[in-house]
């Protein structure tokens, strides 16, 4: 990743983990809109579950190309 040293794995691990927030909140959203005749509290299960999934996902595999590139 060209970061050498723990401080610079530690930086990449915290934008993965930033993106995969940001990538979940999406999801989130967007199953939220996409569920608009649903009742509320389907909405929000639906939305927590894709947000979730969503994040799990994109952190799992940013990490693991992470320390793939890193070595």
């Amino acid at each position: 990743m060209g970061a050498s040293g723990s401080g610079g794995k530690q930086v990449w691990v915290a934008i993965i983990l930033v993106a995969a927030a940001v990538a979940g909140a999406v999801a989130g959203g967007v199953f939220w809109v996409a569920q608009g005749g649903h009742p509320s509290g389907d909405r929000v299960v639906g939305a927590a579950y894709a947000g979730g999934a969503a994040f799990l996902g994109v952190a799992t595999l940013g990490i693991a190309i992470g320390s793939f590139l890193s070595g």
